[in-house]
């Protein structure tokens, strides 16, 4: 089953997504090479062009997948204001709720989903995580430096998905022989 590519009906299906991230795996691994030969500025230009075009058309806080699903990066700072929030030590919210990655000492949040959603909802939306703030990362320059990233939210968040499908179809993509 091919993705719809219609830009004035974006797919905001959670399973359909889902499940067309898993059909289209090869061919985003094969769209990431493809990418990487394209010019960096202008995958960037239309990238945040369609962007735009995509998140007037998606409130992504009717949706909710990424604080279901991810696990964001938190700073020293939003540990201590989100411990705080939770009114508890920083101490006790760091072992309650935080995991350090071993290999880079990245911070991020342990539990999915997220422990301040609330149904679809962020509990402490103003408080939330730089990292929450800028997810989707697609209104980011340097697109092309972070394929893998996007890949791997394609399947959960419908801005993602859409942003892709309508870059494949900017850049004239095609799955084999291009």
């Amino acid at each position: 089953m091919k993705p719809l590519r219609n830009p004035k009906n974006p797919e905001v299906n959670l399973a359909r997504i889902a499940m067309l991230g898993e059909l289209n795996e090869d061919e985003n691994i094969d769209f990431r090479m493809f990418l990487k030969e394209q010019d960096p500025d202008k995958v960037d230009r239309i990238v945040h062009r369609i962007n735009k075009e995509v998140t007037a058309q998606i409130d992504c806080r009717q949706c909710g997948n990424c604080c279901k699903s991810l696990k964001p990066c938190v700073s020293e700072s939003e540990i201590n204001r989100l411990a705080q929030i939770k009114n508890i030590s920083t101490g006790e919210f760091m072992s309650q709720f935080v995991e350090t990655d071993s290999f880079d000492g990245v911070k991020f949040l342990n539990d999915a989903p997220c422990i301040f959603l609330n149904d679809k909802s962020c509990s402490v939306y103003p408080d939330r995580p730089k990292d929450c703030r800028s997810y989707p990362h697609t209104h980011k320059h340097g697109f092309t430096t972070r394929t893998i990233g996007m890949i791997q939210n394609y399947s959960v968040c419908p801005i993602v998905y859409n942003v892709l499908e309508r870059l494949k179809q900017a850049l004239k993509y095609r799955v084999s022989g291009r």
